[in-house]
């Protein structure tokens, strides 16, 4: 069968279709499809995301001002063959000559399916978003119809290049941009030190009942402690009943659920400090954010960490579950508001210059042309589509 699904756009450039395995639920790959393909369409390089159904009882961003959405009945994550049959058609009719599937089986596998139509002429662009091993088994397995692969840190481009040692022409680096604030921050003396998390609220990777020890430790020390969670995920309803049944003297818990991510500037420009408390990263993009509005990011020693934040410079590094390490670094900025200021305007200048939109876009759209000087490919008829 045909699926007629190449097209040029009138201005010659290639037109990228982005995969959201799960749908537009909470997850920093979202935020980042979300607002790369915005500013992509804004700029003439036409974009569509190709949104999945979302993970059961998760709450999901509202697209209704969105054109460049469209729904794929079903999981990607997960997918085996038959299902990766049914994302097809709707695959197909997004005419786009660039896919990026993002991060499941399910996506690349129904990209992989695409290619075997013999008038098929698109290319697949990899991105590596995480330091995992999920994403390297997946980029290996799929190698073959791969034309580009994107590392969003210095230590994920190290093992793709040592993965894939015949690629090495075809691995670049590209960290994700964020706003950055104008103006230096005022210090905060009388207001409890503010103390945000942006993310999933899942244990799994983001280990968030870390949260639990940290607040429990906090409240033995001096001073006064605000969290303010952003997020949606399996361990909220958890979280939110334990903290219910918690009596601080100084420290209180904000959950403020999903927060559009137009909205998560202004978060960060009202909190003093950022925590991460991850297994495993790639380049958070919560960091990077939160460190563009003056945040004093408190993270795990994780893929992007060191590559970000100088110790005690523009931001703290700890080591994965040392969260007594994390409360008296909070402890002791808070008895010290000047030396938070003093950071916080460290951490402004530190990604100003390295991390702007315009620079990004450019470099983006210089891969995906690359990925257009190059040949299609077609996946093995030897190989499973999806593996068992």
């Amino acid at each position: 069968m045909t699926f007629g699904h190449c097209s040029t756009p009138p201005d010659g450039g290639p037109s990228v279709a982005f995969a959201l395995p799960a749908g537009l639920t909470n997850g920093g790959v979202t935020t980042w499809t979300l607002a790369l393909s915005k500013r992509l369409n804004q700029k003439g390089h036409p974009s569509k995301l190709i949104c999945h159904s979302a993970w059961p009882n998760r709450a999901t961003f509202r697209s209704d001002d969105r054109d460049d959405v469209i729904y794929c009945d079903g999981l990607g994550w997960g997918a085996g063959i038959d299902a990766v049959g049914g994302f097809l058609p709707t695959y197909a009719a997004v005419k786009a000559r660039i896919f990026i599937p993002n991060w499941s089986w399910g996506t690349y596998g129904t990209v992989s399916l695409m290619t075997l139509d013999e008038d098929c002429d698109i290319r697949v662009l990899a991105f590596a978003h995480s330091d995992q091993d999920h994403y390297y088994q997946l980029l290996t397995y799929y190698e073959p119809i791969i034309n580009k692969f994107v590392g969003v840190s210095e230590t994920i481009c190290q093992r793709l290049r040592c993965l894939l040692p015949s690629r090495l022409n075809d691995i670049c680096k590209l960290m994700y941009p964020v706003a950055v604030r104008n103006e230096s921050r005022k210090p905060n003396r009388k207001n409890p030190l503010t103390i945000t998390y942006g993310g999933r609220i899942e244990q799994r990777q983001k280990r968030i009942l870390d949260l639990i020890a940290l607040s429990d430790l906090l409240a033995l020390k001096k001073g006064n402690y605000h969290f303010k969670i952003a997020g949606d995920g399996p361990q909220l309803a958890q979280l939110t009943e334990h903290f219910a049944k918690k009596e601080y003297a100084n420290v209180s818990i904000e959950f403020l659920g999903l927060v559009a991510h137009e909205r998560m500037t202004d978060l960060w420009a009202s909190s003093d400090i950022s925590i991460l408390f991850s297994d495993f990263e790639g380049m958070s993009i919560s960091m990077l954010e939160s460190m563009g509005q003056g945040c004093v990011p408190i993270v795990t020693d994780v893929s992007g960490a060191k590559e970000k934040i100088t110790h005690g410079q523009t931001g703290f590094i700890v080591a994965v579950g040392d969260v007594a390490a994390m409360a008296q670094i909070i402890a002791d900025l808070d008895a010290n508001r000047a030396r938070v200021e003093k950071i916080s305007n460290a951490c402004v200048s530190s990604v100003r210059n390295h991390h702007r939109f315009d620079t990004y876009d450019q470099a983006f759209v210089k891969i995906m042309r690359e990925c257009m000087s190059g040949p299609s490919a077609k996946w093995p008829a030897s190989k499973a589509i999806v593996p068992n």
